[in-house]
């Protein structure tokens, strides 16, 4: 129970990595507040997680909204008087070339994949600030790795800024006692992945079970001593 008394948000932990990180923070004892906007994937972490409601809270919105993510600090600060940890974990994918990708596809890439970051980082890091402590992880993604990310150029192009957003953050936040992760996945083994890809090799994906212990560790007090790392996760 490494993280009692420690309150977490989750941005997209309704989703496949999110349950698995959400569940692993309540067993460590965590409370964890999840904005969400499936109710149906809100009711399938409820039902995994088990946890009691005083413990595990969520709320049904639009993450790229700046007024309710600003709702969102508000509420759990009031309900639980801190926020220790910000994982932004919520994001989107679409392929396409630079010249293939039209202003409204650009526009969707980064407003999944860029702004939610910014407007969770916008309404959680005063919070973080007044009590000198935090932990923020978000998720950028190996495809951009070596140059990378041709053909998927608008994401590719969300998640370098997402990684070099954390950079700016750790050192912004370096005389608080605020660390900022960034993880780097291959291809999740979701079952929204293989269902969109059913004849790659699954067997090279990154399993869910192989990322929660890393998230558990920088979120620890064992890697208090970790500034800031950028984390490539490649199964």
């Amino acid at each position: 129970m490494d993280f009692e008394g420690r309150v977490a948000i989750i941005t997209g932990g309704a989703g496949s990595l999110g349950q698995a990180v959400a569940t692993d923070l309540l067993a460590s004892g965590a409370r964890v507040a999840v904005p969400y906007v499936s109710e149906e994937h809100w009711t399938a972490l409820q039902a995994r997680a088990g946890a009691s409601p005083d413990r595990l809270w969520g709320a049904q919105m639009d993450l790229a909204h700046a007024a309710s993510v600003e709702r969102l600090a508000a509420q759990v600060t009031e309900l639980w008087g801190r926020i220790d940890f910000l994982l932004c974990l919520a994001g989107g994918f679409a392929p396409g070339k630079v010249h293939e990708t039209s202003a409204d596809g650009w526009d969707h890439m980064f407003d999944l994949n860029l702004r939610t970051v910014y407007l969770a980082l916008h309404a959680v890091v005063p919070v973080m600030i007044k009590q000198n402590f935090g932990r923020i992880i978000t998720t950028s993604s190996a495809a951009i790795l070596a140059g990378g990310g041709a053909g998927i150029a608008a994401y590719g192009v969300a998640k370098a800024a997402v990684r070099h957003l954390t950079e700016l953050l750790a050192e912004e936040l370096k005389e608080y006692d605020i660390r900022a992760h960034c993880l780097m996945p291959g291809t999740m083994d979701t079952p929204a992945n293989r269902l969109s890809m059913p004849a790659a090799d699954f067997s090279e994906w990154v399993r869910m079970e192989d990322v929660v212990p890393i998230v558990h560790f920088l979120l620890s007090d064992a890697a208090r001593a970790v500034r800031s790392v950028t984390v490539p996760v490649l199964g």
